[in-house]
C-alpha cells in the first residue's frame, strides 16, 4: 500500500512544478508554459496633492456589481501606501485577459472604506478608469470606464478626482 501512494504522489509533484524557474544568478524567469507571467497591469494615479498621507486602496472590477465605492466586491484589489509622492502606482501581475474597470481612492484616514457624506457625497479624492467624471447624483457608469486587457505590460493612468 506504502508503495502505491509514494507512486502517485510523483505525477503530482510534477504538475505542481512552479511557473518560474531559478536561474544561475539567482534572479527568476518566467516558465515558457506560463503565458499569464508577463501580465502586468499598473495603474498610475497622478493629481496628488502635496503632502498627501494614507492608503491608495486600488480595485479591477469585472463587472457592475460594487463599482466604483465597493471594492471588497472587486475582482482584484490591492493597497499602496502614501507618503507624500505626487505618483502612486498599483500594480497588478498576472492579470487575466478581459475587460475591467479600476477604480482608486485615497484612504485618508485608513479606515479601509471609501468615506461619503450624509447626503452621499464622496469626502475622499477617488477615481476610475477613463478618467470618468462622476455624474450629477451618482458615481460614474461601469461601462463609461471598462477597458480591454489583451496582456502584456499596461499602465492605466488615472487621475484623482477632489471634491471638497
Amino acid at each position: 500500500m506504502a508503495s502505491r501512494k509514494v507512486a502517485s504522489a510523483a505525477p503530482i509533484a510534477i504538475t505542481l512544478a512552479p511557473a518560474c524557474m531559478l536561474m544561475a544568478d539567482g534572479k527568476a524567469r518566467a516558465n515558457d508554459n506560463d503565458p499569464a507571467a508577463e501580465n502586468t497591469l499598473t495603474l498610475k494615479i497622478t493629481g496628488l496633492k502635496e503632502k498627501e498621507q494614507g492608503k491608495m486602496a486600488c480595485a479591477l472590477f469585472w463587472e457592475n456589481k460594487g463599482f466604483p465605492r465597493k471594492h471588497r466586491r472587486a475582482l482584484r484589489r490591492t493597497w499602496v501606501d502614501v507618503e507624500g509622492e505626487d505618483v502612486i502606482e498599483c500594480v497588478f501581475k498576472r492579470t487575466g485577459l478581459g475587460e475591467y474597470a479600476a477604480s482608486v481612492f485615497l484612504d485618508r484616514n485608513r479606515n479601509g472604506k471609501l468615506d461619503t457624506s450624509v447626503m452621499g457625497g464622496v469626502e475622499e479624492p477617488w477615481g476610475v478608469s477613463n478618467n470618468v467624471e462622476p455624474k450629477r447624483f451618482g458615481p460614474p457608469a461601469y461601462k463609461e470606464a471598462t477597458f480591454q486587457y489583451k496582456g502584456g505590460p499596461v499602465t492605466i493612468e488615472i487621475e484623482l478626482i477632489y471634491e471638497d
